[in-house]
This record gives structure tokens, C-alpha cells and sequence, in this order.
């Protein structure tokens, strides 16, 4: 019995974190798995330890894995990384598998992420015609060195040192370096609701 109710104390305790760190009520997230608010507050507070189709659907709702809510270690909130210590990952395209840029995540380990931070140094020049990007969420864009060629849908825009830009993950996006020395950007994913990163590179 002991080992039961320190289990649903776990569940209760990483769900009712996991909501508030999402913004969400009580009220709208007992709505959204057709359970009543005070049901649904029993489980968070550990008086109810709920059944495995019941933790699936909230599972599924808030875009976790179901073994998010069984596991024994508590999350440390925070992840810190250091300069040099940081992995590059390269994307290629085309043909001849060209490097067209390389990318520097800047956090990685953060259970449960909403944002995924990286730097993006790019090698793919004006003239060069590569496949434009979609993903879920919103996009930010800084330009820390040199010029960058911004495509957003059907229009172009020129961002130097200093601009930035952000938009609608679902508008189809791709830069170019329109510098004789690489371009370098701070971009940001914000995906809220999913662990899932949308950085990709391809190799």
C-alpha cells in the first residue's frame, strides 16, 4: 500500500507541474481528458491513482511519454551547458550533399522543452536553391554576424547584424548568407506542448 500511494503522489506531483508549467488550468485540462476538475484534483494532490487509459489520454494531450509520470529522479528545472563543449551537427542538400549550414544547439537534456535555442551558421549563398523549411510552432531569428537572405512564403528580406525576425513555423522559411564570410544567427523554436525537436540536419 505504501509503495502504491507514493506512486500516485509521483503522478500527481509531475502532472500538476507539467500543467502549471504549460499555463494550464485545472479546470481546462480536466475539460480537455472529459475528467471533472475535483477528479482530476484528487490525482494531482495523490489521492487518486488514476488508470493507464487514463494516463495515456493526458499523456496524449499534453504531449509527454506515459513513463514521464513514473519516473523515480525529480527534474532539476534547469540545464547549463559551456562554450566548447557544445556539439556542431551539419545539414547537407542537394545533389553533391553540400554543406548549406551548421548548427549548434545551445541546450540539450531539458525534459519536457517548449523552446529549442540554437546557433546556425550559414554556409548556402544567394545563388544556391535549396528546399524551404515547415514545422509546428514559431520561429525567432537574430542575426548575430554578417547578412542574411530571409525567405517567408512568396517574399525575400534582407536582415544584417542586429535585425531579426519572427514568424509562424507553418510559413515556409529558409535563409541564405548573402556575406563573403559565413552569416551566424541566434534561432529559436518554440514549440509548446511538445518534446519533439524541429531542428533537423540531414547528412
Amino acid at each position: 500500500m505504501r509503495g502504491k500511494n507514493d506512486l500516485a503522489l509521483r503522478i500527481g506531483g509531475r502532472l500538476k507541474g507539467l500543467r502549471k508549467s504549460m499555463g494550464l488550468s485545472l479546470k481546462q485540462l480536466a475539460a480537455a481528458t472529459n475528467l471533472s476538475p475535483p477528479l482530476f484534483s484528487r490525482i494531482e494532490n495523490g489521492l487518486l491513482m488514476p488508470s493507464i487509459p487514463t494516463l495515456q489520454t493526458i499523456s496524449d494531450i499534453l504531449k509527454v511519454d506515459l513513463s514521464y509520470f513514473f519516473k523515480k529522479e525529480e527534474d532539476r528545472g534547469y540545464v547549463i551547458t559551456r562554450q566548447g563543449n557544445r556539439k556542431m551537427t551539419y545539414s547537407k542538400r542537394g545533389d553533391k550533399k553540400k554543406v548549406i549550414y551548421g548548427l549548434e544547439l545551445l541546450v540539450e537534456g531539458m525534459e519536457n522543452p517548449f523552446m529549442e535555442p540554437c546557433i546556425v551558421t550559414e554556409f548556402a549563398g544567394p545563388d544556391e536553391d535549396f528546399p524551404l523549411a515547415r514545422h509546428d510552432g514559431q520561429e525567432f531569428i537574430y542575426v548575430l554576424e554578417g547578412k542574411l537572405e530571409l525567405t517567408l512564403g512568396e517574399k525575400k528580406y534582407t536582415l544584417n547584424k542586429g535585425d531579426a525576425a519572427y514568424f509562424i513555423g507553418e510559413i515556409p522559411h529558409g535563409g541564405k548568407s548573402l556575406s563573403k564570410k559565413q552569416t551566424r544567427t541566434i534561432n529559436v523554436h518554440l514549440i509548446p506542448g511538445t518534446r519533439i525537436g524541429t531542428f533537423q540536419t540531414t547528412g
